[in-house]
């Protein structure tokens, strides 16, 4: 007889008592595998409770390898085995899982270096995004539960792949504001702009194809190039951009399948080519009938002089691609961003992520619509503006200040987060150089990462985007001090 008992004025379920009872007997080998259990009906009899309650612990014994069930047979217990047990020694694997990596993921590497933990006298000037402390949390908090409460049964079911199409909307009039002649039907709403350059370059590419980026470009751009096996050639970086005459060099003796570049703060340099620069760019594509996927990552964050229109904006002959994101603006964790792209391509790139993802976040998708239909959005760039121009002014003055001409170049950005830093006659490396940064309290992305291939100077990137004016200052005066020790040494 199992002898069990249930408590009918506890608050645990009456089945999940006979349940674990019972799971408890088996375990300590009171009840053995292959032996009998009694019938529901004779089990609840004995236990005073309804035969559904026995019923339902029997199929949570089953359901979790305890029982085994015949149909017109009694239930019997069943040898399950043990559970796996953490232990302090690290546990032996049959499968040698470094033999199954696809070559695939080999070939991208380490992506983000690991960098050491940061303690308070560091300044970090890595950061890619925007200031925590200046986002509008509790606005896109209201419209977050708006959107739920008149939404809500019809957001949290699968989304169309193309996106929420009143977001769709919106963009496609944000788009006419650039100068970009554009309608809904025409753009697709991506996780984010890492999702949106992938899925155009597996449309536009196979495996082993040529495609042409910046010198030095996009840190996970190149990454993902490498991931999915494509050639890439980089072409410097002059004031103006992309050298536009070795560009045409490549184009004659190479089919690349596209052109990817970021004519607006460039990522990492923070430069910006001026209207003839894209002027020729789109010309040398049309003349060599290649697509140009343009970036236009931080598009909006013009500080200084009059903006630059997208070199979508003069695309006659649907040869351009732009890409977007409210990533560097608002929140990087919404991952919202969008293709620009001609219908036929907008079709099949919805294709392909019902493949991948069936589509994206419609709460989150609706979520952003509200923010900016109800002027959020606009409000949230303008203070931007008004901090970051600060900051920026407050970096170029301290380089001006701090940093010697013949010892390092920088650039000077017009709007974004990032500049670019080159030393210049220095015998040490890269590690050496970045390592000692870190020794004065700076942290830095090392400018390798951002070249397909091994650069002839050291570089690192900066960005404000994280940092006060009082911390940008400091940060840069170190530099400065740094510098002197070095150059003084040589």
């Amino acid at each position: 007889m199992i002898l069990i008992k249930v408590d009918k004025g506890n608050r645990q379920p009456l089945f999940q008592q006979v349940f674990e009872q019972l799971k408890q007997l088996i375990e300590t080998g009171n009840l053995f595998p292959g032996e009998n259990l009694p019938s529901t009906r004779k089990l609840a009899e004995t236990l005073g409770v309804h035969r559904t309650t026995v019923y339902r612990a029997y199929e949570e014994l089953w359901a979790a390898g305890y029982l085994e069930a015949t149909a017109g047979a009694y239930s019997r217990v069943r040898q399950r085995n043990s559970l796996a047990i953490r232990t302090s020694e690290s546990p032996q694997s049959l499968i040698k899982w470094e033999e199954c990596i696809s070559n695939a993921v080999n070939r991208i590497g380490q992506i983000y270096p690991s960098i050491k933990s940061l303690s308070n006298d560091i300044l970090d000037f890595a950061p890619l995004s925007p200031d925590s402390d200046l986002l509008p949390v509790d606005d896109f908090r209201r419209c977050m539960n708006q959107v739920l409460q008149t939404e809500g049964a019809s957001l949290l079911q699968y989304g169309n792949p193309l996106g929420y199409e009143p977001l769709r909307e919106y963009l496609a009039k944000q788009m006419r504001q650039h100068g970009i002649a554009t309608q809904k039907q025409e753009i697709m709403l991506t996780n984010g702009m890492q999702n949106g350059i992938e899925l155009v370059f597996r449309l536009l590419t196979n495996s082993g194809d040529c495609i042409i980026t910046e010198r030095p470009s996009y840190a996970s751009a190149l990454s993902l190039i490498k991931y999915i096996d494509l050639r890439v050639i980089g072409i410097p970086m002059t004031n103006e951009g992309m050298d536009l005459d070795i560009l045409e060099q490549q184009l004659q003796s190479h089919r690349p399948r596209l052109i990817y570049s970021m004519p607006t703060f460039q990522n990492p340099t923070g430069m910006s080519s001026s209207q003839s620069h894209r002027e020729r760019l789109l010309a040398l594509c049309e003349k060599y009938q290649v697509p140009l996927v343009e970036d236009g990552f931080e598009e909006e964050m013009k500080y200084f002089g009059k903006a630059v229109l997208p070199i979508k904006s003069m695309d006659k002959h649907h040869l351009v691609i732009y890409l977007g994101t409210f990533s560097k603006v608002l929140f990087p964790g919404i991952r919202v961003g969008w293709i620009v792209a001609p219908t036929q391509l907008i079709s099949r790139l919805g294709r392909m992520k019902q493949v991948s993802e069936l589509s994206g976040s419609p709460v989150t998708q609706a979520a952003v619509y509200q923010f900016c239909k109800q002027g959020f959005y606009e409000l949230h760039k303008k203070r931007l503006h008004r901090v970051y121009r600060k900051r920026m002014q407050q970096a170029l003055q301290a380089c001006r200040e701090f940093l010697p001409a013949n010892q390092i170049q920088y650039t000077k950005p017009d709007g974004g987060y990032l500049m670019w830093f080159t030393f210049l006659n220095t015998k040490l490396n890269e590690d050496e150089l970045i390592g000692q940064l870190w020794d004065v309290g700076i942290a830095v992305s090392p400018g390798s990462r951002f070249f397909p291939d091994k650069p002839e100077q050291v570089h690192f990137r900066l960005s404000i985007a994280h940092r006060t004016e009082e911390e940008i200052r400091e940060g840069i005066r170190r530099i400065g001090n740094l510098l002197q020790k070095i150059y003084g040494q040589s």
